[in-house]
């Protein structure tokens, strides 16, 4: 039997009109995937890839249809140096990392000195101010993924006051230099994957890293770590594309940012929590935590503070760096 053309484009407008009432006369648009790259390799138990994961998880489950994260790896995928700019080109979609960014978006090298909460630097405009800065570069800034956590020094010998630091050859890269000069000690650059090699062969005596160091094996070829925390604030955050940001449904959108906001709250007492565990388990291993006297615990957050401002100073606009202090200093 002959089929009549008209006969079969009505039946095709019928079977449309059945599907969009079906879904309340939306369009259906596939699933988004998006790659997905990491500073760190997917296993290492760092506070924010801890977080990243249980991000990640939570956003494939309800961004299901719309949404889907696809952690590709880290370094071992994409070198570190160019993770951003693998984002900034869409080469991947997403990245989560630190401040290695920071000259050509001296902005972001702020983040370690922030003395508010992730909820008051949204309130407050600062987290705005950091996407308003990363348009030049085609990145959109999702938010922090860690906080209060900050970096500690771990050596192969007691550190009881800041002058013990003073000559002692330390792992160190850019960001860290001027802290490290301010202490008088010995910048060494090396990679993160460097730092157990070269504090077990004495290339360096000390190393400044954030709290989640067994991971890297580092108690094996330490005997202390310093008590005291400098840049408490953290440095990693959530990053995607731009122009992919700008393509996603906005149902698909909203899922990734209310995912975020949603690891924002969780973050901090979680973190609490694999700080006492990551400290419970370094020192079993035998590792010592060393407090400084009462003055020059103070005085040491002020040197590492006042080491990255004056930095910060001479690369970021009069004003908005001004405006960046007010921001984020209590």
């Amino acid at each position: 039997m002959k089929i009549q053309t008209s006969t079969v484009r009505k039946a095709i407008v019928a079977a449309f009109v059945a599907a969009t009432t079906l879904f309340g006369g939306a369009s259906i648009a596939a699933e988004q995937t998006l790659k997905v790259v990491t500073f760190a390799p997917p296993d290492k138990n760092h506070s924010s890839m801890v977080m990243y994961r249980r991000y990640i998880k939570r956003v494939n489950k309800a961004g299901k249809g719309l949404v889907k994260l696809d952690h590709i790896g880290g370094p071992s995928v994409v070198p570190l140096r160019d993770q951003m700019n693998a984002t900034s080109k869409g080469i991947s979609d997403m990245v989560m990392t630190f401040t290695i960014h920071k000259s050509i978006v001296p902005e972001i090298g702020t983040v370690g000195l922030s003395e508010i909460s992730p909820a008051e630097e949204r309130r407050n405009g600062f987290i705005d101010l950091l996407d308003e800065a990363h348009k030049k570069i085609g990145i959109k800034v999702l938010g922090r993924t860690a906080t209060d956590v900050g970096f500690h020094i771990f050596s192969k010998k007691p550190i009881r006051k800041i002058a013990d630091l003073k000559k002692v050859k330390i792992r160190s890269h850019a960001g860290y230099d001027p802290f490290m000069k301010a202490l008088g000690a010995s910048p060494i650059h090396m990679k993160i994957s460097e730092i157990y090699p070269g504090l077990e062969r004495g290339v360096v005596q000390a190393a400044p890293f954030p709290f989640s160091v067994s991971s890297l094996g580092l108690h094996e070829v330490i005997c202390c770590a310093m008590a005291e925390s400098f840049w408490s604030a953290h440095t990693t955050f959530n990053y995607i594309n731009r122009g992919k940001w700008d393509k996603l449904p906005k149902a698909a959108r909203k899922v990734l940012m209310d995912e975020q906001l949603e690891m924002e709250r969780y973050m901090g007492p979680r973190i609490q929590e694999l700080r006492k565990i990551e400290r419970a388990k370094l020192e079993k291993a035998g590792v010592k935590f060393i407090s400084l006297p009462a003055d020059e615990a103070k005085r040491w957050k002020g040197i590492a503070n006042n080491s990255s401002w004056a930095v910060l100073k001479k690369r970021i606009a009069p004003e908005q760096y001004a405006k960046i202090r007010k921001l984020i200093t209590r």
